[in-house]
């Protein structure tokens, strides 16, 4: 297993790792779910590997037909730790702090090029954007009784709802004037704008983000709200103490008292306090997401089937058009907070197109 101060790209080039990710072996699952359990401090690291290896393995065959591809791509493994270590002790000798070198790969001239893909997908994500829009004349979404309803604003940030979960966005709701309000659960991937802040008010408290990923669960009846975040950072601020706020770290949950209930105590800091999210050694989903997280583990499947599984677990309805584009065939492990990074993954393996339609998402070659 790799060293405490290990680099993003040796976790990709683990065979051992990229088994983990392809749920090949069960062992492989338990062993690497327990050491990424006791590495929190690197989760962010461990989960764009994991990204990345998906993202490689996106691509027409069986499971065991993508493992061995993607072993022949990195088969310079061992020339690359030997920079590595070379690396190392050029940095020990003068030194000089270490630093991850995120281009620094040598894996063979098809793998290389895969491994920029990567890297531009998730540093510039904008490449791969699809830009997405409500155009419903309605300003209310409702989950209802459904256990799970996703949203897709105009500005590009993907809400899914939980049961009997509701938001209320402003009739001018666009990517300048971001505001909405929120009763019930809801979890959140807001599209990064640092001009233009994320508002969301609950009966409890209001929240305010740049771009992040996190959960709110704020039921009118309830006598407390839960922020957990998972990504980035928001600044909860109390409407029970005007002024006070509390700043989230990732990995990190807020639990405040119903705003309704008159002062009990002289000192906000007492109610508001933080914890680490709630998490299972052999699970590395916290359990505050578990509920909007789906696991898709498909084994050369038809797109049509895969879109089906995608609307059902998310609750958004896919529409493909083109009996080719449904017969696109995909093997690999999704692990994604919202259906459109689950879908930008796959265009990288058979390019087609997807927008969003009154709230519908429309494939098409």
């Amino acid at each position: 297993m790799p060293n405490n101060d290990f680099y993003v790209e040796e976790l990709i080039c683990n065979e051992s790792f990229q088994e983990y990710c392809l749920g090949v072996s069960l062992e492989n699952q338990i062993l690497w779910r327990e050491w990424i359990a006791s590495h929190p401090d690197r989760r962010a690291d461990i989960a764009e590997a994991e990204r990345i290896v998906t993202i490689l393995n996106v691509r027409q065959g069986s499971r065991t037909a993508q493992l061995k591809a993607l072993r022949s791509g990195l088969k310079q493994k061992d020339n690359f730790q030997s920079l590595i270590s070379l690396k190392e002790e050029k940095e020990q000798a003068s030194g000089v702090k270490r630093i991850t070198p995120l281009w620094h790969l040598y894996l063979g001239s098809t793998a290389a090029i895969l491994i920029a893909v990567a890297f531009l997908y998730f540093y510039k994500p904008s490449l791969f954007y699809v830009e997405s829009k409500v155009e419903s004349i309605s300003v209310q979404f409702s989950s209802g009784k459904s256990p799970r309803k996703t949203i897709i604003l105009k500005d590009g940030s993907v809400i899914t709802l939980a049961k009997e979960s509701s938001i209320q966005l402003t009739e001018n709701f666009d990517s300048s004037k971001r505001e909405l309000w929120l009763t019930g659960e809801a979890f959140f991937d807001v599209k990064h704008d640092a001009a233009h802040p994320f508002v969301i008010h609950t009966v409890f408290n209001d929240i305010k983000v740049l771009g992040t990923s996190f959960n709110v669960k704020a039921y009118k009846n309830s006598g407390f709200m839960e922020t957990a975040l998972i990504q980035g950072s928001v600044r909860v601020e109390s409407k029970k103490y005007p002024g006070y706020f509390v700043v989230l770290k990732p990995n990190q949950k807020l639990i405040t008292p119903n705003s309704s209930e008159k002062a009990a105590v002289a000192k906000p800091a007492l109610e508001y306090r933080v914890s680490k999210l709630q998490q299972d050694p052999t699970d590395p989903v916290p359990q505050e997401i578990q509920w909007v997280r789906k696991r898709l583990d498909i084994d050369n499947l038809p797109l049509s089937v895969i879109a089906q599984r995608l609307q059902e677990w998310y609750g958004i309805e896919i529409i493909i058009s083109g009996e080719d584009v449904k017969n696109y065939r995909y093997s690999g492990v999704f692990e994604n907070e919202t259906i459109l990074k689950t879908l930008e993954a796959l265009q990288l393996s058979y390019p087609f197109q997807f927008k969003i339609e009154e709230n519908k998402i429309n494939i098409k070659k």
